[in-house]
């Protein structure tokens, strides 16, 4: 019950994810149960080599109550991914039944991938619950940028169960103005769309003080990369580009985080008779990636250009920013719609000489590094998840509210 003794409002989550590292599914939930909701995550549970430490079934994490399935996600074929969405599906369905059952959902929440998960809200949205999908990413493009042809079975199937999916939600939350357009372009009504930006949370990122010289040694420049290593993040590009700039300007680059294409890149530098100038940090807590931040000279994003990462937005980008990185990005469509060239360093995607000549230009310019570090602090406020959290719970209680809301003004004010 609520202060006022009406009941609080409930909410359930479902995504095929660990939900404790999942920065966009938590700070929703934790927005949500802040404001007074009652809120139910369901998602993957955490393998654990030593049985006694696994994570608990059920758990209480800052007023979200958590629900495990008994199914972890694994890197594989096709059908491993088939078999965890039908799994977390069917499971995931029944769970959402069984709390609607114990008392009435108001609302269900699904992340994607895959977009049919939202199906197993099938029973509390005959009960009269409401059902948002939230896609994180496009599901057809994504698979067209592995080199999936458009016309392919695979990819026929998924625009098959994205329109199913868009057309059984009542609302579609998703994570940038391109995305608000791929889905209008897709039929969906831009009435029906909500934009919550990817951005980072500000008590993960705080706004760091920067020494007004750049860099921090004249004998050394440390590019840094942080993320997931895969086919997405061309980080190879970066590797090239050091090579040619050997000899000529002392470049690092540092790697903080690991990924299935991080061998590759290592044999590339290895290849290149670079691998001197790469260091391998690994994986580190969200909570120290800061720390790392603070001890390079340049941020920098690899990921690439195309169906899919024309739509993408690294959030990587802003928390460089916001702790004084100049950021070098790779000018794409949706990262060039929010990021003026005076915020940035930005280079053609795929181009490791023109990457090189970026970096060579700052180097020499480093009074033109230090004013784009300026302007992009200035950006940092309106980039953040406090700046959209108030967006988004002003969403959720006009949708629980059955209040007609303008998501067009909502997301973009």
């Amino acid at each position: 019950m609520s202060a006022n003794g009406a009941r609080a409002k409930r909410v359930a989550m479902l995504a095929h994810t660990y939900y404790l590292r999942d920065p966009r599914v938590r700070r929703e939930a934790e927005a949500l149960a802040a404001k007074g909701f009652e809120v139910h995550v369901i998602c993957l549970s955490e393998e654990h080599k030593d049985r006694a430490s696994r994570e608990p079934q059920r758990a209480t994490v800052n007023g979200v109550q958590i629900h495990r399935l008994p199914i972890s996600r694994r890197r594989g074929s096709p059908l491993r991914y088939l078999y965890e969405y039908l799994v977390v599906g069917v499971l995931g369905a029944v769970t959402l039944a069984r709390l609607h059952f114990r008392a009435k959902l108001d609302v269900v929440h699904v992340h994607n991938m895959p977009d049919i998960l939202v199906l197993a809200a099938l029973i509390p949205r005959l009960g009269g619950s409401k059902v948002i999908l939230d896609v994180h990413d496009p599901m057809p493009e994504l698979y067209m940028s592995w080199n999936h042809r458009a016309g392919s079975l695979l990819v026929r199937l998924l625009r098959v169960q994205e329109k199913v999916s868009y057309a059984f939600a009542d609302r579609i939350i998703s994570v940038n103005e391109s995305m608000r357009e791929n889905l209008h372009a897709k039929g969906v009504s831009d009435r029906k769309i909500f934009i919550v930006n990817n951005f980072p949370d500000e008590r993960l990122f705080p706004l760091c003080e920067r020494s007004t010289s750049w860099p921090r040694d004249r004998n050394r420049l440390v590019v840094l990369y942080c993320g997931t290593v895969t086919e997405h993040y061309d980080l190879g590009l970066a590797v090239k580009a050091i090579a040619r700039l050997r000899g000529e300007i002392p470049v690092t680059l540092r790697i903080v985080g690991e990924g299935n294409r991080l061998s590759e890149v290592l044999d590339l530098a290895s290849s290149l008779h670079v691998a001197d100038c790469i260091e391998h940090i690994g994986s580190v807590p969200i909570e120290h990636v800061r720390d790392e931040m603070r001890k390079a000279d340049v941020g920098i994003s690899c990921h690439r250009a195309g169906i899919f990462g024309d739509l993408y937005f690294s959030t990587k980008i802003v928390e460089y920013m916001t702790q004084g990185l100049p950021v070098l990005s790779p000018r794409t469509y949706t990262i060039n719609k929010y990021l003026s060239d005076d915020a940035v360093f930005y280079f053609e995607p795929g181009n490791d000489a023109a990457l090189a000549d970026s970096l060579r230009f700052m180097w020499q310019h480093p009074s033109e590094v230090v004013r784009r570090v300026t302007e992009a602090r200035q950006l940092v406020p309106r980039l953040s998840w406090q700046a959209e959290r108030s967006k988004f719970l002003s969403f959720y209680a006009d949708f629980v509210n059955n209040k007609t809301a303008n998501a067009r003004v909502l997301s973009a004010s």
